[in-house]
């Protein structure tokens, strides 16, 4: 099962839309999503702030931001 993690904050609803998207997949247990709010995190905070949402690999390297990317998250997964 591949590993990611979702950069978010409460009240994003552009987070709210990209988590959406990525549900399905996790409900199928395709992959493992590890979600991190960045208001609880100065050093997430700094590095995300302006980005939300943020989708990356376990490695934290971005996939997406902002939008979900179904194409290149896809990609990731059939590899």
């Amino acid at each position: 099962m591949k590993q990611f993690k979702f950069f978010y904050r409460n009240g994003c609803h552009l987070c709210e839309d990209m988590y959406q998207l990525i549900q399905p997949y996790e409900k199928l247990n395709k992959i493992a999503v590890e979600k991190l709010n960045i208001d609880k995190d100065p050093d997430l905070y700094i590095k995300y702030n302006l980005l939300i949402p943020v989708l990356s690999d376990a490695d934290e390297n971005e996939i997406c931001h902002y939008f979900f990317d179904k194409h290149s998250f896809e990609q990731i997964l059939s590899n």
